[in-house]
């Protein structure tokens, strides 16, 4: 396969080949949940990113959630079938691997665009479903090798597709609580953080969707942060966006990753040790 002779991929495999793939074996992997649709898949391009992003930090992976492995970031069967497409995952685990370079950073990743809180994504729906099984398979392979995992905490960017009608948008609040209540229960993880993006306004400018209730997706978005000391909510208004004005560009995705990034690690600097 021509991805093999990918120069990017030639240092993980050697270590593969080694026996020597995993990083930092001796501390605990500290894994991020990253969830959405189309704005967490992301529209960021590869060949626009600057230079200081290009090389994908040492000690960071993400799950590939087609072939059941750990990849280098970019590397993972998602992003080569997206054409090197990216979301907040690219600033976002930068971010973190400054901040913990003596552990490894493990992502999952699982979004699809145009998919819907209020039919997909609460607990028993498709997406949801998808998403707990794939962080439950790479918590089952770490721990198979013998790896101490924290899920650390969860990225969410979504809702605009909530926002093309008012029963949805209606029905964001009490769906997206009892979606991040089911993440906590399920993942043992009462006060696990989460950083969500709050959709932008940019969806009320000329789209070739229809998003009119986006300002009360919005008032959703902000009620739950407000009522959840754990939930971190980002405005998006300032980031850029594709001509459709709905997707963030590759700018933007790295401002949103770098933002995500800073209130996560804020988030972390003030959580109780467990007992």
């Amino acid at each position: 396969m021509a991805v093999m002779n990918h120069p990017r991929l030639l240092i993980p495999l050697l270590l593969a080949l080694s026996g020597t793939a995993s990083l930092c074996a001796d501390k605990e992997v500290k894994l991020f949940l990253l969830a959405g649709q189309s704005n967490m898949d992301g529209c960021g391009l590869w060949n626009e990113l600057p230079a200081e992003f290009q090389q994908a930090p040492a000690n960071v992976k993400i799950w590939d959630n087609r072939d059941s492995k750990w990849r280098e970031l970019g590397q993972d069967s998602t992003a080569i079938a997206r054409k090197m497409q990216f979301g907040p995952e690219i600033a976002f685990a930068r971010g973190l691997a400054k901040a913990y370079p003596d552990h490894e950073v493990a992502l999952v990743k699982t979004s699809a665009g145009g998919t819907k809180l209020h039919t997909q994504w609460t607990p028993g729906k498709g997406m949801y479903e998808l998403f707990t099984r794939n962080y439950r398979n790479a918590v089952a392979d770490l721990e198979k090798a013998g790896k101490k995992c924290e899920i650390a905490g969860m990225l969410w960017m979504q809702g605009e597709s909530d926002s093309e009608t008012l029963e949805m948008a209606n029905a964001y609040e009490v769906n997206l609580k009892a979606m991040f209540r089911d993440v906590r229960e399920k993942t043992g993880k009462e006060h696990l953080p989460i950083v969500m993006g709050r959709i932008s306004s940019s969806l009320l400018k000329k789209t070739p969707w229809n998003f009119d209730h986006t300002a009360v997706v919005q008032k959703a978005q902000e009620a739950v942060a407000a009522a959840d000391s754990d939930v971190s909510i980002i405005n998006t208004d300032h980031l850029s966006t594709l001509e459709d004005n709905t997707h963030f560009d590759t700018k933007a995705q790295l401002t949103l990753g770098g933002e995500m990034a800073d209130r996560m690690l804020k988030a972390l600097a003030k959580e109780k040790p467990t007992p």
